[in-house]
């Protein structure tokens, strides 16, 4: 037997599988009823309320609701005192309760043009190139190319209904 080894080979060549640990459902996330919230070796996060922990330290959610972290001091069996971290699941009544009810963002209205009243005989103007219809239908391009061609200013980063009123107010 060779107390050498030959030249090619290699000591360490060898890996381990990968273990996927970590958070799964991260704070104010959702969680259903008996889903991964954090797989871990030991117990670096505590199961707090509606979690149980698995046999390999995995905590699960043992309700639906909503995952919530909190800290909290605990005291060890020599008396010394440490911070560890606690994984809540909150049931949906009871965040439904707890969380005041959150403002809905109002939806801005397109308003129409005006209409503008009938030119009279003294005031008559030529009609206008495209009405408000037709300017509607135009792709975004077109109506790119008519606003630089009206010289209005911030034309490249507007939208479409944007576009649309800044041209008929051109």
């Amino acid at each position: 037997m060779a107390h050498k080894k030959a030249a090619w080979s290699a000591k360490n060549l060898r890996d381990s599988n990968p273990k996927y640990r970590g958070v799964k459902i991260f704070g104010g996330q959702h969680a259903t009823a008996w889903a991964i919230l954090i797989r871990q070796k030991g117990d670096k996060y505590k199961a707090g309320k509606n979690v149980y922990v698995g046999k390999d330290f995995t905590l699960h959610a043992s309700v639906e609701g909503v995952v919530s972290f909190r800290k909290k001091k605990v005291k060890r069996y020599d008396g010394r005192k440490y911070t560890k971290t606690f994984i809540d699941v909150l049931p949906l009544e009871e965040q439904s309760k707890k969380a005041p009810a959150k403002k809905t963002a109002s939806k801005k209205t397109v308003k129409a043009p005006a209409k503008k009243s009938a030119p009279t005989k003294e005031t008559a103007k030529e009609p206008a190139e495209k009405t408000w219809a037709e300017t509607t239908s135009m792709t975004v391009k077109d109506l790119k190319a008519k606003a630089k061609d009206l010289g209005i200013a911030g034309y490249s980063t507007m939208k479409k209904a944007e576009l649309v009123t800044a041209i008929d107010k051109a």
